[in-house]
């Protein structure tokens, strides 16, 4: 907490930001009673509806569409964008066969353009964030084409695009999806560029922190040299994760309450600011890591000391928070 103390007064000292309150957006399933909860605190500008999925023909399709939830969001006044992933809801997972097939030829690019711009027409949505997450390093040129070709085409109608991007701290990366997303080129055609700050420690690595801030601001650090910060929207994660031996579950703040009824359960703090519950239940000992509402105003503290001048920042996922996080995000970002 000393560290997250020497952010604020850095902060405090700092009059150059050249533009207003930054931007809060989260993206979302539909979740109503969050959305309500963010209009309330007057901590919402923007949603990303994950609801649109590319097809490896071309088309789109948006089976868990739901209008009431965009007229609600509307009357909020929030901005609507949809979220475009590379996700196969029959088989449950990111498809590399989608990317494969659409960005094969000149064609099948403008074909799928085409799709997403009138779907996007259709809804009357103000942008589209596309988040496809099973590219392979060889499609970075051609990944990097097809992000501008939307744009171009976005952007005549009126529109806004961003593109989600895995987290690195310089190119091409350390894995076959990042090493596919070309930061400098990507930010030069989108109005945001959301990097996915979070999902640092899991299975892989053993309990321990969701989004380290110094491990943030690394990152952070490496995009401004790529990109614009005026397009550059830091990702905060909304949940948790629960380890037991090598078997990890994701947490909602639902699931934090929980484990703080159960009996002989232990609760810090680590030192990256985020709560940690532990507790025995069936023999096992679990450890959680949860980034309630004040590990995010840690996290906070550091973008708005160490990176001022980014565009703002964008949630995963809207029903997963501990519901104070809106009033933190209101008091720190509008």
């Amino acid at each position: 907490m000393a560290i997250a103390g020497a952010y604020l007064i850095v902060r405090t000292l700092d009059h150059s930001r050249p533009h207003g309150p930054y931007l809060i957006g989260a993206w979302t399933f539909g979740d109503r009673d969050s959305l309500r909860r963010a209009v309330a605190a007057n901590a919402l500008d923007e949603v990303s509806a994950d609801w649109l999925q590319s097809r490896a023909d071309g088309s789109v399709v948006a089976p868990k569409l739901d209008e009431g939830f965009l007229a609600q969001a509307r009357k909020g006044d929030c901005k609507v964008f949809v979220t475009l992933t590379d996700y196969d809801e029959t088989s449950k997972r990111f498809d590399r066969s989608i990317a494969a097939a659409i960005l094969a030829t000149p064609a099948s690019r403008r074909r799928h353009v085409a799709a997403i711009a009138e779907w996007a027409a259709a809804h009357e949505v103000d942008g589209v964030d596309v988040d496809w997450e099973a590219l392979s390093a060889g499609q970075r040129g051609a990944y990097a084409r097809f992000v501008e070709e939307l744009a171009a085409r976005l952007h005549r109608d009126g529109r806004r695009i961003a593109v989600d991007v895995f987290p690195k701290t310089s190119e091409p990366g350390g894995w076959d999806v990042p090493r596919a997303q070309d930061w400098s080129r990507l930010g030069r055609a989108v109005d945001e560029l959301r990097v996915m700050t979070y999902n640092y420690s899991g299975s892989w690595s053993g309990p321990g922190p969701l989004s380290p801030p110094s491990w943030m601001d690394r990152i952070l650090t490496f995009a401004e040299s790529q990109v614009d910060p005026r397009k550059i929207v830091m990702g905060l994660g909304f949940y948790g994760r629960e380890w037991r031996e090598a078997t990890t579950t994701d947490l909602l703040w639902s699931d934090v309450q929980r484990i703080r009824a159960t009996r002989h359960s232990r609760q810090s703090r680590s030192a990256s600011g985020e709560l940690v519950l532990g507790y025995r239940s069936g023999g096992l000992q679990h450890i959680a890591y949860f980034p309630d509402a004040r590990a995010i105003d840690d996290k906070l503290s550091m973008m708005l000391a160490r990176h001022p001048r980014i565009k703002g920042v964008y949630a995963w996922l809207m029903g997963q928070e501990d519901p104070a996080v809106w009033r933190v995000l209101h008091r720190r970002l509008q």
